[in-house]
């Protein structure tokens, strides 16, 4: 399943139907969370591209590369447009000069050969988004933020835990390949009792996380799986994108006093 329904709603909720001049009146949690779904987006489209190579969900994965793609380019320019200080515009400028590199190779057709680096590539983009984001947050300086950052990371988490999942499956030969995509799943799991720690701020949020940790056990038998199930992993981390991105779009919704 694509997750257009998901990346449209989150256009919707980010207020992306509104004129190119009014995002200079975006709320600062709409633009964190913005900025936060950008470091999924160049995620998934790895994670696609090698999907595709390996002949996993191809159309699926062929659609849902050109909608990342796009939703990507959309995303940056708003946010280009929005940026309140220079060291914010500054960062943009690195994510831009990054992607325009990153782009035609994840366009291209999928190479085993090349595969290592267009994860190379793909993770010098979610280390600059992440810069990125960090700045809105100490920009912004709340605790919604902060909680947006953190929600939003595991967000990227489902996409990228599926990445490197997809490259092993594959047999592609990029260095610390195991070790990545162990560091990602721990992570996960650190990241998910840290929300749960530090307590649902709301019924809805509470319901997000119970049904996330739900999912997320499941999906571990897959990694734990002597045998590769590449499907199964590609269906349950969209799943879960789906579900945290409810989750990280509630807690842009909080108000400081409900942190």
């Amino acid at each position: 399943m694509s997750i257009k329904p998901v990346l449209r709603a989150l256009l919707l909720g980010c207020g992306l139907s509104l004129s190119f001049a009014s995002w200079a009146q975006m709320a600062p949690l709409e633009a964190m969370n913005m900025a936060g779904l950008q470091r999924s987006l160049g995620q998934i489209i790895a994670k696609d591209y090698l999907m595709i190579g390996s002949d996993v969900k191809v159309e699926d994965a062929t659609r849902q590369r050109a909608e990342s793609i796009a939703l990507f380019e959309n995303h940056h320019q708003q946010l280009k447009a929005y940026a309140p200080n220079d060291e914010i515009r500054a960062a943009l400028a690195q994510v831009e000069t990054t992607w325009n590199a990153y782009k035609p190779s994840i366009l291209a057709a999928p190479d085993k050969a090349q595969a290592p680096a267009v994860l190379a590539s793909a993770e010098q983009l979610v280390k600059q988004c992440q810069q990125v984001v960090d700045l809105f947050e100490q920009h912004n300086g709340d605790a919604a933020s902060h909680a947006i950052n953190r929600s939003g990371w595991n967000r990227v988490l489902t996409q990228r835990t599926a990445m490197f999942y997809m490259a092993r499956a594959w047999g592609v030969a990029a260095p610390n390949l195991d070790a990545d995509f162990n560091a990602s799943v721990a992570e996960f799991g650190s990241i998910m009792q840290e929300l749960q720690a530090s307590g649902a701020p709301n019924a809805e949020i509470a319901e997000a996380l119970r049904k996330t940790d739900a999912k997320w056990q499941f999906t571990s038998k897959a990694f734990s799986s002597k045998t590769f199930m590449p499907t199964i992993v590609a269906v349950n981390a969209d799943s879960m994108f789906r579900q945290l991105n409810e989750m990280t779009r509630l807690y842009a919704g909080l108000k400081d006093d409900k942190l």
